[in-house]
């Protein structure tokens, strides 16, 4: 019975984890070679106040006093933010956001990792914070305006200090736009409020970011791709770019909607909930030498009014998440073994305070699991032994009908003979199977929370696995996994006496190997820890067995044998 649960176990995960091989799912290639050129530190952005461009305030095609004024800058120029958590860099063309860094976390290169996806946005001219209205000339225009700037255009925010960047722009015929950041130095937050008015009217607008997320690399094929949030009414939805593309990702009274890719995200989460809405699109950016990237834009829709909302740049941290709104770290997609996750997420964390190391944190917890189910696992090979024991007599049962058919009546008299057989030497046969289940959770929650934790990202190991987020880059763990496999397989006792079911189970570790030379190399270190301690169990459980049955066959265990009857 246990051979045939590990085998539907082990076919499972094979199935689980082809399929993402067969059926790969749409990651972005990497764009080779340096980023499209866009606003960056110029010189203007260092000139002093005395020589900063004069706003130009012109008249012209004003025809009544109530009209403002035209309001813009002369020039293009950049503005750098940098925080202990953040290096944020507008252009006052448009007044959007061309760069977003954490400080914090770096890119396959040592940099600081790039939230806005730069060739995207240089190839199709949408950035960060611009407005979409209902009429083209009208947005176009809001998009390529030079806004004037209020504020440094550079500054260092350290702790709780804060800072506001504003950009205004007015065509002097009644339209006018106003964008006012307010930039924390702790904070992966922003304050952002837009308004956009015409002839002193509110309009209704869209706020984007996009298009796509940074630029994700496809450093393994157990990372996901990005995909559009959006929360609604309590419930965090997450959408493809398939999803996207068949009209999903539309909502109403959103509390948050933007940009997820695996371990970051971009979210704007509007202070009213009940007043705005969301909308997702899919947009696919050709690139040099034929490769295309499938990007997602999402854009808050606004009410007539100022839109004021907070923009999350920053890491898919579970504590991160849910100070921002209560249930918005379930875009941190740990799997159908959600909840047992998040309970071993918090033993981690608690173990990685002592030791300092995830990898050792994560052999540290294996190893504390394997305590908790010491007697079980106890009971399940004393259950195996007794099994083994019994395997001659049920094969020559099984013989005896063997040319029965399952249709014919006599063969369920051949498995009451077998249960005959387990209650006379009171063996049950489930019994082995029970720490085996328990364990199918514990190993789906691991695979879970080793593929998504951003804490696991770059995380060091010991010697050549510096990232337990990807695999060993030199497969030394895979192979040690599965040399781990074939030793328990010779050490656990064999229940049965079919032989094309030995010969599966004997090819298991070599497909178990296969299957997970480039999972993360997390999981790997898991399930090679918990082959270990199994291993160490299982030689203390067969010297216990040995005595007891030793000792039974002697003189004196047959003393101790009756006086315990007489008892």
């Amino acid at each position: 019975m246990e051979k045939r649960l590990l085998l539907f176990f082990a076919l499972t995960f094979l199935i689980v984890s082809l399929w993402y091989r067969v059926f790969p799912p749409d990651v972005p290639r990497e764009v080779v070679g340096p980023a499209p050129a866009v606003a960056s530190e110029s010189p203007v952005a260092d000139l002093d106040s005395s020589d900063r461009p004069d706003v130009s305030k012109s008249q012209e095609g004003v025809t009544s006093g109530d009209v403002a004024p035209e309001v813009s800058a002369k020039v293009e120029e950049s503005i750098v933010v940098e925080t202990d958590v953040l290096r944020l860099e507008f252009s006052n063309r448009g007044g959007h956001l061309v760069s977003a860094r954490l400080r914090q976390y770096e890119d396959a290169e040592g940099e600081p990792h790039e939230l806005v996806a730069i060739e995207a946005a240089a190839e199709s001219g949408l950035y960060p914070l611009d407005v979409r209205l209902d009429d083209s000339t009208r947005t176009e225009a809001a998009r390529r305006g030079l806004y004037r700037v209020e504020g440094p255009r550079r500054v260092e925010l350290r702790g709780k200090q804060s800072a506001e960047v504003s950009f205004e722009w007015a065509d002097g015929r009644g339209f006018r736009v106003r964008k006012a950041i307010r930039v924390s130095g702790d904070r992966y937050d922003l304050d952002v409020t837009v308004s956009v008015t015409e002839q002193g009217e509110p309009l209704a607008k869209e706020v984007l970011f996009g298009p796509g997320l940074g630029r994700q690399a496809n450093q393994s094929r157990y990372m996901d791709v990005e995909k559009g949030v959006v929360a609604s009414r309590g419930e965090v939805a997450l959408f493809a770019a398939g999803d996207v593309e068949e009209g999903e990702g539309r909502g109403v009274s959103v509390s948050a909607v933007g940009v997820a890719s695996h371990y970051f995200a971009a979210l704007m989460l509007p202070d009213d909930d009940g007043l705005y809405g969301s909308r997702l699109e899919k947009m696919n950016v050709p690139f040099s030498e034929g490769a295309e990237r499938t990007v997602i834009t999402a854009a808050l829709e606004a009410p007539r009014g100022p839109a004021s909302f907070q923009l999350f740049l920053g890491p898919k941290k579970l504590e991160l998440l849910e100070a921002m709104r209560p249930g918005l770290s379930e875009i941190i997609e740990f799997g159908w073994m959600r909840y047992p996750a998040l309970l071993l997420r918090t033993a981690l964390m608690k173990i990685h305070e002592i030791v300092g190391n995830y990898g050792w944190a994560i052999v540290l917890l294996t190893v504390v699991i394997n305590i908790v189910l010491v007697p079980l696992k106890h009971y399940s090979f004393v259950s195996m032994r007794r099994m083994q024991k019994l395997a001659p007599q049920i094969q020559r049962i099984r013989d005896r009908y063997r040319k029965v058919k399952p249709t014919d009546p006599r063969y369920q008299q051949m498995n009451q003979e077998i249960m005959g057989l387990y209650k006379e030497h009171k063996v049950n046969p489930v019994s082995g199977c029970l720490p085996m289940i328990l364990m199918i959770p514990f190993f789906f929650a691991f695979y879970g929370l080793l593929r998504v934790s951003i804490e696991l990202r770059h995380a060091p190991f010991a010697g050549w696995i510096q990232d337990l987020s990807v695999h060993d880059p030199l497969f030394v763990l895979p192979i040690l996994m599965g040399v781990s496999q074939v030793a328990i397989q010779k050490m656990t006792p064999q229940t049965t006496a079919d032989p094309m079911q030995a010969k599966i189970m004997s090819f298991m570790p070599i497909m178990f190997t296969f299957i997970l030379a480039w999972a993360p190399a997390g999981l790997v270190l898991y399930w090679f820890s918990n082959n270990l301690v199994s291993m160490g169990q299982q030689v203390l459980t067969n010297r216990y067995l040995q005595r007891r049955d030793t000792d039974g066959d002697s003189p004196q265990g047959s003393r101790k044998r009756k006086a315990k009857k007489k008892e």
